[in-house]
């Protein structure tokens, strides 16, 4: 089985193989011969873009037009014709220019300028390539210049290519070429090209630097290193006395004695380069270079550029750490701010503003004395772009506001950088900030205006403290943000800070203020009516709520339950924090139990609350108060019986059709005022006004005087001196006038009456 398994893999990259194989790309000079497909194939199909087909299809001809230069275009091909219907094999074919007539030894490199020259014939569209970060990197000849009869070329070439003219990462191509490196090239000749053939080997090479321009040798450790920029064009070097040598890509050297504050190194170039400054060459130029005995290095990490004053922070060692304020800093020729010198067990960290950055590196040289002075430390760091900071402001509990609220704080959600932190940084007489641990707050100033953008100090927490707390940058967020009120909907039954209420219902009772509890029903006397006033307490309201709209209603509603309309009120409200409160007084209470129904809402004004979807449109609190107390009522009142029945002897029995009296009704009360059903009556009645008869025909008209229980229904005015109600009565009468012949004076009277009247005393 394992045997199967191996046949298999063999089988699957073979033909794997054999495709990269087959994958290939053939140019030729237009207007040459043909060239030869070769792996044993040939053409299938019509020939694409002006090639042609020869010996039987194995062979293919370029186009012969100008136009053709720098086109590409697939071929299907295949072993034999037969297999041409299944072959799925391609062949890359790309037309060229024609060869130039390049001067070989005209080659000169120029490698710290990045060009690359040559001479020769036909050089137009000339191709030269190198290595690149992505694979093949390559330039154009567009425009050559004339020369002396010939044609001079310029390429642009990386700095990075190697100096030595013995190099092989120069290779030239035709116009058009396909510079892939598996790209096989043909002559017009139709021969294929041997590679050797494009390789370019600079007769000149020219070099302007050989060490970095900051370069020092540093000896703090007893052996001075310093990197070549070339170090494949260095033969030998010389240091004078001392020993020295370049060995993997770096200037060794050993320290000189402690007088001695610079060193003059001689080198020796490989042969066909030369060094040139200001125009001259020299083969063997020297190089003088200061002798570092401070060990220095930058502490505070990549410094960033694109930002405005920004810092770093350098760590200084041995002698230097002692006088770190006599030393002068520069970043080239421009002089650095030294800002703030920290001494940490015998190691001095020195805070330097470098400003405005904008080189991939960064070289800080320390010396010491007037004028240039003696260089004793150089400190040497990349850069990076400055991150980008957008932040999000939230209020715990809330959706992300877009504006900083100036009555208390919000948390600001900013981007987390590994290693760095960034804290929110104050701005005077704008906005507020702390810091703790991740979180970063956010407060406006109560007189700020306008708009402002945050502000963040690039910290890096790995200094040793304080130095951990230095602003290394400060990275501006781009977003402008209003500084307004943040309006909460407070709570009103309670203030925020106290058990006490934002507002209240407030009436007096025998010359003490009662306090009216919300949700229930409170019962006070009548004469609290002209006391009771709704208190507005601003001192109570924090600041951090912001301004309350509210919806304030006040109804006042009669025994019946009918609101008096001159009593309503209906009105919105708006309420700040501030030392007084404000009262509104509440009118409209005219008569014993009289009820005052205030209720208070938060308004739901998306504009004006944060989260006012919440707000359910409810009442958020709401007081009951019935003005009137008392258990029994006496009251008179008119009452006019229709179809009484008298009860008598027979002579003074029968149905009293209308009839008229004044009753005085003494009756409970429950908690409301309203009365109860029954009641005890007693008054003087006038009976049988229209002339009421017996069935004998005798008069049935007379005035009594009446004592008995009767049954009120008040279906108008209530409590009042019109209050109207329908009776049912059950009285025994007494004859005060009327016939007078012998008969029964008392009788008992039974029927309905309306009466109309309530004018009494409550008990």
């Amino acid at each position: 089985m394992r045997l199967v398994w191996h046949v298999l893999l063999f089988l699957v990259l073979s033909l794997g193989i054999a495709r990269v194989a087959q994958a290939e790309t053939l140019q030729a000079p237009f207007g040459g011969r043909a060239i030869p497909l070769g792996g044993n194939r040939v053409a299938c199909g019509i020939m694409p873009g002006g090639w042609g087909i020869e010996a039987l299809g194995r062979s293919v001809r370029p186009p012969v037009a100008v136009s053709a230069i720098g086109q590409a275009v697939e071929l299907k091909v295949a072993p034999t014709s037969e297999a041409c219907a299944r072959s799925t094999d391609t062949v890359k074919l790309v037309t060229t220019g024609r060869w130039p007539r390049i001067d070989r030894g005209s080659f000169s490199l120029s490698i710290d300028e990045g060009r690359l020259e040559g001479r020769g014939h036909e050089m137009r569209n000339t191709v030269v390539t190198f290595p690149g970060e992505q694979g093949v990197a390559f330039d154009t000849c567009r425009e050559p210049q004339n020369d002396a009869g010939a044609e001079l070329c310029t390429w642009r070439v990386p700095k990075t290519v190697s100096a030595d003219p013995a190099a092989r990462a120069l290779r030239w191509l035709p116009a058009g070429a396909d510079v892939s490196p598996d790209a096989v090239t043909f002559g017009i000749d139709g021969r294929r090209a041997d590679p050797a053939t494009f390789v370019i080997a600079s007769s000149r090479v020219q070099v302007s630097q050989l060490v970095p321009p900051d370069a020092a040798v540093d000896v703090s450790s007893g052996t001075g290193l310093v990197p070549l920029l070339h170090p494949e064009i260095i033969s030998t070097v010389e240091c004078g006395t001392l020993r020295c040598t370049v060995e993997a890509g770096r200037l060794t050297v050993q320290a000189p004695p402690a007088s001695v504050t610079a060193l003059d190194i001689k080198f020796r170039l490989a042969p066909h380069v030369a060094y040139t400054k200001k125009g001259t060459q020299d083969p063997q130029p020297t190089v003088k270079l200061s002798i570092l005995r401070c060990p220095m290095s930058v502490a505070s990490g990549n410094a960033l550029r694109g930002v405005d004053s920004a810092r770093v922070v350098v760590r200084l060692e041995g002698q230097c750490a002692k006088d770190v304020s006599q030393l002068r800093f520069a970043i080239g020729t421009h002089r650095t701010d030294l800002v703030q010198v920290e001494t940490i067990q015998d190691v001095s960290y020195a805070v330097l503003g470098v400003g405005n950055l904008d080189g991939p590196q960064l070289s800080i040289v320390a010396s010491r004395g007037d004028g240039e002075g003696s260089v004793v430390g150089i400190a040497r760091v990349d850069t990076q772009p400055a991150p980008l900071v957008r932040t999000i402001l939230e209020l715990p509990g809330f959706p992300p506001i877009d504006f900083i609220p100036n009555n208390r704080p919000a948390r600001v959600h900013h981007p987390r950088i590994n290693g760095v932190v960034l804290a929110l940084l104050p701005v005077q007489d704008v906005y507020t900030a702390t810091n703790e641990g991740d979180s970063s707050m956010v407060q406006g100033e109560i007189n700020a205006a306008g708009y402002v953008a945050l502000r963040f100090g690039y910290r890096v927490p790995t200094l040793p403290a304080p130095l951990d707390q230095v602003d290394l940058a400060v990275l501006v967020d781009p977003l402008q943000r209003n500084v307004k009120e943040a309006t909460i909907p407070a709570p009103i039954s309670l203030s925020a800070h106290t058990d006490r209420p934002l507002v209240e219902l407030i009436c007096y009772e025998n010359g003490r203020p009662f306090f009216v509890r919300p949700g229930i029903i409170e019962h006070l006397g009548f004469e609290s009516s002209d006391s009771c006033r709704l208190v507005f307490h601003r001192e109570r309201l924090l600041p951090e709520y912001g301004t309350q709209k509210l919806q304030v209603d006040i109804d006042v509603r009669k025994i019946d339950g009918s609101v008096r309309p001159e009593a309503h009120v209906s009105q919105t409200v708006s309420l700040r924090a501030g030392n007084q409160p404000r009262i509104a007084w509440i009118k409209g209470v005219t008569t014993p139990y009289d009820r005052i129904v205030v209720r208070i809402a938060h308004v739901a004004d998306e504009t004006h609350y944060l989260g006012a979807s919440e707000i359910l449109g409810e009442p958020s609190v709401q007081w009951n108060i019935v003005l009137g107390r008392g258990s029994v009522r006496l009251y008179a009142t008119t009452a006019i019986p229709t179809g009484l029945y008298r009860f008598s002897d027979s002579d003074h029995s029968g149905v009293l059709s209308l009839n008229f009296g004044i009753i005085s009704r003494l009756t409970w009360l429950d908690s409301d005022g309203k009365e109860g059903l029954l009641g005890l009556e007693g008054g003087i009645m006038a009976f049988g006004l229209t002339g009421a008869t017996n069935p004998a025909g005798q008069s049935l008209t007379q005035v009594g005087a009446v004592l008995g229980i009767g049954m009120a229904i008040p279906i108008a005015n209530a409590q009042s001196p019109t209050q109207a109600s329908i009776n049912l009565h059950g009285w025994v009468e007494q004859r005060l006038t009327g016939n007078d012949d012998g008969g029964n004076p008392r009788a008992i009277i039974f029927g309905p009456s309306i009466s109309i009247g309530n004018v009494g005393t409550t008990f």
